[in-house]
């Protein structure tokens, strides 16, 4: 890895750290400009010959048919998913959740969308995904409880790598949450389209490596409501949205494409890594 490379991950994760710390609040001015410039250079990423197309495809149809496209994207069904039910080891497993530690907890992202709907039907859609979030218990601690019942059979300590196809999969959710919240929408929305097959594969992969049902009931009832929560939000947060104000079709499209262009790179460098001997250039 270049000298200037590690400095940009260096820089890239103090403010990665930075955007966690302050969740539920706002940014200072220096933090803000940053997040700023990182997505400015993102976008310029994004937009280069070999990497744009998804965002214009998307631009180019209707609402309705968004759901199809992200079905067909190549992170929907990534084989890294297919890795985890049926090839990683509990130290694998171990590393690529808890090299997460600064994904932003969905229950704020949630409370950020609600707080910029403006149809009544819309705010209250989200407000009940916002309440699902709660049911059967707090998602938040399931998943804390899944992810300590990992952390307690792998070796110590997990090896925690911090690399650019992370920080830029992370980061365009706080990009989202403190700079342009319809852009979050879009990110959020692909999410939850994208939720069901991925706990799927997720629960299969930590049965087999020995987790029990009441340590993966995070994985049961995200594939019980993640595709819900998705159809919901197209039929009365994203289509009615635009249908009134035409000017966020573009912002919830960019939120969708640089959330599963950018995971799809992660994902790729995850299955590399995996697959590869030798330590990855980051």
């Amino acid at each position: 890895m270049s000298n200037n490379n590690a400095l940009a991950i260096e820089s890239q994760s103090l403010l990665l750290s930075v955007c966690s710390k302050q969740l539920g609040a706002s940014l200072d001015t220096k933090a803000s400009a940053e997040l700023k410039d990182w997505h400015t250079q993102f976008y310029l990423q994004q937009s280069a010959p070999e990497n744009c197309g998804f965002f214009e495809e998307l631009s180019s149809v209707p609402a309705e048919q968004w759901e199809a496209l992200i079905e067909r994207h190549r992170a929907h069904k990534h084989p890294w998913y297919d890795y985890i039910a049926q090839e990683i080891t509990i130290d694998e497993m171990a590393s690529f959740l808890l090299e997460n530690q600064y994904y932003p907890t969905f229950i704020e992202l949630l409370k950020k969308i609600e707080d910029i709907q403006f149809i009544e039907d819309g705010r209250a859609a989200v407000k009940e995904n916002i309440d699902d979030e709660f049911q059967p218990a707090p998602h938040a601690e399931l998943m804390k409880r899944m992810m300590l019942a990992v952390k307690a059979r792998a070796k110590t300590p997990v090896v925690l790598d911090s690399y650019s196809s992370l920080i830029d999969r992370t980061l365009v959710f706080y990009y989202g949450y403190y700079i342009q919240p319809w852009h979050l929408v879009g990110s959020v929305f692909a999410t939850e389209h994208m939720g069901t097959h991925r706990v799927i594969s997720m629960g299969a992969g930590l049965s087999r490596l020995g987790l029990s049902d009441e340590e993966l009931e995070f994985t049961i009832v995200h594939s019980e409501c993640d595709e819900h929560h998705a159809d919901d939000w197209m039929a009365r947060v994203i289509i009615p949205s635009i249908k009134k104000d035409q000017s966020l079709l573009p912002l919830i499209a960019a939120g969708i494409a640089e959330c599963l262009d950018s995971s799809a790179r992660y994902l790729d460098y995850l299955l590399e890594r995996a697959r590869t001997p030798e330590p990855l250039a980051v």
